[in-house]
């Protein structure tokens, strides 16, 4: 009775439109039966001689690349950001590991990737939305689903050609055989992209609120990194705050502005290392992302994901530490709006950044530094957050068994302009300014205690600008970092 519905099934006109449905389901969702559906129908084909083996496999791959290129298509216009889902960390990781090799393995990472069933996703989401050509895309994507389908196939006319006379079982049998095929394939193939380190950063595995690495990297700000002892700023106020830790540095996050109040970092110069940009900016999952300041902030406008603690930063330590502490970066709470001349410039921004860096890195100090935005309460309304218009920034460290600071506020309130919701326009860069400011000024402008920093600072050797107290710099080259 079985064998005879299994060729009623096979014979019927609905047979091969049935098997297209499944295996383009299959592209977006893992859960329908797309591979085992090829193998069951080459089954059928070798021992009822329909539908014809050759067409079941030219059905297979028809489907299989026009669901690749939907998913492609859909990444092409939606971008990666578009649903929730997307945003999860471990989705962010594959979607950053994909949108990499595909620049230079693509015909490797479509063909490996069309055997996973979540990592064909992703490839050819982030494929699309990397804008890979499409004359370069289908050749490869067109090849994968051929080899795909013809691969499952095989199986199933495999077992059929053993179990001539047992329809029925030759089904079942396929079926498992490519299952376990499959296991095995997605294991070997998982192992190769690991070795690429295609999950690092930001697919971490959180346990109770913590974060659990890989590494053996110290998690948090330590305040007993420079030798004296050099406590986190604490935010006043009264304002309900959470702290993140992450590989060398940690994050205090403003729960009700959804930025940053505070951060700090530990910075080695005398193993700092530079690695190769590999972090994509996405949600911490510690923290609901109705408290983060995410990506619908930054859409369609000029306004840049600013990080607070700086992505070289944190990148000390042994090669696997570096790399996943600077992906580590790229969590949203680590990021301000920045008008995009104040975060690109190289000497302002950036530069005061690069200074500070190359000074631990030349001297082989130890440095802290922390830094955030101020968050005034006049701060202009947009998108549901309040844009900061000014930034303070305080680098530490021990100069001979002597704790020295220097604190310096960065302001963008002539750059910025959201008197309209829907863009944030940007003047030409000329109302930039940035400045080298007593701490204990940086104390009542950003609302924070810096403990013992305030007492280290270097700026009190030198004699200010009368009335303010604030240095107007105009070049990295005149920071003060001597007293």
């Amino acid at each position: 009775m079985i064998d005879d519905a299994l060729a009623a099934l096979t014979g019927s006109a609905a047979a091969l439109p049935v098997l297209f449905a499944l295996v383009l389901g299959d592209a977006f969702l893992v859960v329908i039966p797309g591979e085992t559906a090829v193998t069951a129908y080459a089954a059928l084909a070798v021992v009822h001689g329909e539908p014809p083996l050759v067409a079941v496999i030219a059905v297979a791959a028809a489907a299989a690349l026009c669901g690749d290129l939907a998913c492609y298509l859909i990444g092409r216009r939606t971008g990666l950001e578009r649903w929730g889902w997307m945003r999860r960390p471990g989705v962010v990781a594959a979607f950053g590991w994909a949108d990499r090799r595909l620049q230079h393995s693509t015909a490797t990472v479509l063909f490996s990737a069309r055997f996973i069933p979540f990592g064909r996703l992703a490839v050819n989401l982030s494929a699309g939305a990397a804008r890979l050509p499409l004359r370069r895309y289908l050749p490869f994507a067109g090849a994968a689903a051929l080899v795909w389908a013809v691969y499952q196939s095989f199986i199933g006319a495999a077992i059929a050609r053993l179990l001539p006379d047992a329809p029925a079982l030759a089904v079942i049998v396929s079926i498992l055989v490519a299952l376990t095929m499959g296991v095995g394939l997605d294991v070997v193939l998982a192992r190769r992209w690991r070795r690429a380190r295609p999950w690092r950063g930001v697919a971490r595995r959180w346990q109770g609120g913590a974060m659990a690495s890989p590494t053996d990297g110290p998690l948090g700000y330590d305040p007993g990194f420079l030798g004296p002892d050099v406590p986190l700023p604490v935010a006043l106020g009264g304002r309900p705050q959470r702290t993140l830790d992450y590989l060398h540095f940690s994050v205090v996050l403003d729960v009700r502005r959804r930025l940053a109040c505070v951060t700090g970092v530990n910075i080695d110069g005398e193993v700092l290392r530079d690695p190769a940009r590999t972090g994509e900016w996405h949600f911490d999952p510690r923290v609901p992302e109705e408290d983060q300041a995410g990506p619908a902030i930054y859409a369609a406008n000029d306004l840049d994901r600013g990080h607070l603690v700086r992505r070289r930063d944190p990148g000390w330590g042994t090669d696997a530490v570096a790399v996943a502490a600077t992906e580590q970066t790229f969590a949203y709470p680590n990021a301000a709006p920045q008008a995009s001349d104040f975060n690109q410039s190289t000497e302002l921004w950036l530069g005061l950044e690069d200074h500070v860096l190359h000074y631990a890195d030349a001297q082989r100090l130890r440095l802290a530094v922390f830094t955030a935005p101020v968050l005034a309460a006049d701060d202009p309304p947009y998108r549901g957050i309040q844009v900061p218009r000014r930034f303070w920034k305080v680098a530490a460290w021990n100069a001979d068994g002597v704790l020295a600071a220097a604190g310096f506020v960065l302001d963008q309130s002539e750059l910025i302009d959201v008197t309209v919701d829907q863009a944030v326009a940007v003047p030409p860069l000329g109302g930039f300014r940035t400045f080298q400011v007593p701490l204990v000024e940086i104390e009542t402008l950003a609302a924070v205690d810096l403990g013992p920093l305030v007492a280290a600072d270097v700026t009190a050797a030198h004699a200010v600008q009368p009335g303010s107290g604030w240095i107007r710099l105009r070049r990295a080259s005149e920071i003060r970092l001597t007293r």
